[in-house]
């Protein structure tokens, strides 16, 4: 009888472990989900102006509130511009991955931030220098294939962003008649200050 009662007691305790080391099994991340956002203007009244936008709220910041942290990229033209060094207030920056696929990005890198300087950009500008190539003979930019974005926002989180289109409409078959200035991107963002794109 003892030696049964031990045996049971034995497999009770053994059970309880089992399921102790069980709870505390964390299921595997899964991706973030992206966000695209379509048509969104950059200086298309051709005023050099910049065109502001917030990761954390997911849209468009009033040009009133440039001076502060509350936007994270801007846009004119082809140029992007992130919200540090000498073009804002906060602790942004960026890095251009290349041949890189958006989707298996899993996490943002821990160093190699460029931020703005007086005469450079934190993404490169010109044709083949940051996100674009301009095809000179007809007038067309187009977003160049594995180029992947990442933000280090305003306030130190982070991003991962990829420009699909340029052009009104995102026409898969750009001419000279669409009317450019108008992004369509997709993006990641990480809002629990971490550098992994995926949550638990």
């Amino acid at each position: 009888m003892i030696i049964f009662r031990s045996f049971a007691l034995f497999l009770i305790t053994a059970l309880i472990i089992s399921c102790s080391e069980e709870s505390i099994i964390e299921p595997d991340p899964v991706p973030i989900e992206s966000v695209i956002i379509s048509e969104f203007p950059a200086d298309t009244g051709r005023k050099g102006e910049y065109t502001f936008f917030s990761f954390k709220e997911g849209k468009m910041i009033p040009r009133e509130d440039s001076a502060t942290t509350k936007w994270d990229i801007a846009f004119q033209a082809t140029t992007i511009i992130t919200n540090s060094g000498v073009r804002g207030p906060g602790n942004g920056g960026a890095i251009v991955l290349r041949n890189t696929d958006f989707a298996s990005l899993k996490e943002a890198p821990a160093d190699g931030y460029e931020i703005e300087g007086e005469k450079t950009y934190a993404i490169p500008t010109g044709s083949g220098n940051g996100w674009y190539n301009y095809d000179s003979k007809n007038m067309i930019i187009r977003p160049i294939p594995g180029v992947v974005l990442v933000i280090r926002t305003a306030d130190g989180k982070y991003a991962k962003m990829q420009i699909l289109n340029y052009y009104k409409g995102a026409p898969e078959n750009i001419t000279q008649d669409d009317i450019s200035r108008f992004y369509k991107f997709e993006y990641v963002y990480q809002p629990d200050g971490s550098r992994s794109f995926e949550k638990k």
